[in-house]
């Protein structure tokens, strides 16, 4: 059992795996987390030296979610995916962990600390700019969602928060497992097999609710005299299949890659 997993060696895995991540992506994550406060400032001088401003709110509100966007692509690569070069390979090979321990530590720094850290920086940064310019306002991830989420009164309550999270789970691991799989071109490969999988879903949605858009008409045509609340329920039923199947599938490839490699 020990050969699986020790909580000891595991535990110190983890911790290289956490500082290795920080040595390698650090430094770009601190500057793609405190761009809004860095961007303000740039524009406040541009505005104070051309007379007129420059840039605009929409710029710092959607940022955190170009960040998301930007470390989801290319963290898998850059902190895992030089697993697939011979000499960093063996290298990783080598290291005293089982492949269960270096699929679970990459879980954790992925789904768990990437976006930890992430939120803490945008929270600094949000923090810098409300003491420098109080006026401006907020670029907390979060900020100006509640417009998107029905009162649980209505029957209509979906967590986005939480739908937030398990969609970057989902995009991070399948890009990081398209760094573990391809040699060269890690990213631009995953993306031309996302745009597949997101062509075939898009094929799958026309045949069942003829139409690529799942918006209120055509819930309603799916599901004819249901009502509302039967409704929701089958939607949140389907969607925890789909995450469910989803993760299964990226961790067990994920972990499957990993048992290859150490082959």
């Amino acid at each position: 059992m020990k050969e699986i997993f020790d909580v000891n060696r595991f535990g110190k895995y983890f911790a290289y795996d956490v500082r290795s991540a920080v040595s390698t992506y650090g430094l770009p994550m601190l500057i793609l987390g405190l761009w809004p406060f860095i961007w303000l400032i740039f524009s406040y001088l541009l505005s104070f030296i051309f007379g007129h401003d420059v840039g605009s709110d929409q710029t710092y509100r959607a940022w955190p979610f170009v960040v998301m966007v930007i470390v989801g692509l290319s963290f898998g690569a850059r902190v895992y995916g030089g697993v697939t070069d011979r000499k960093k390979g063996t290298d990783w090979i080598s290291l005293p962990a089982s492949a269960l321990e270096k699929t679970l530590s990459l879980l954790l720094v992925t789904c768990v600390v990437v976006p930890a850290a992430l939120l803490a920086l945008t929270t600094v940064s949000n923090v810098l700019v409300s003491l420098f310019v109080p006026d401006f306002g907020s670029v907390l991830p979060f900020e100006g969602m509640g417009s998107f989420i029905s009162d649980k009164t209505d029957g209509n309550f979906f967590n986005f928060p939480l739908i937030l999270w398990l969609n970057w789970c989902e995009n991070i691991l399948f890009f990081t497992l398209g760094a573990l799989c391809f040699k060269r071109n890690k990213v631009g490969k995953s993306i031309l097999c996302y745009i597949g999988l997101a062509m075939l879903i898009g094929i799958l949605m026309m045949l069942f609710f003829h139409t690529t858009s799942l918006d209120n008409d055509a819930l309603e045509r799916f599901f004819g005299d249901i009502d509302a609340a039967r409704a929701q329920t089958w939607i949140n039923v389907a969607l925890n299949v789909i995450y469910t199947v989803v993760f299964a599938l990226l961790i067990g490839g994920i972990y499957a890659r990993i048992k290859t490699i150490k082959a």
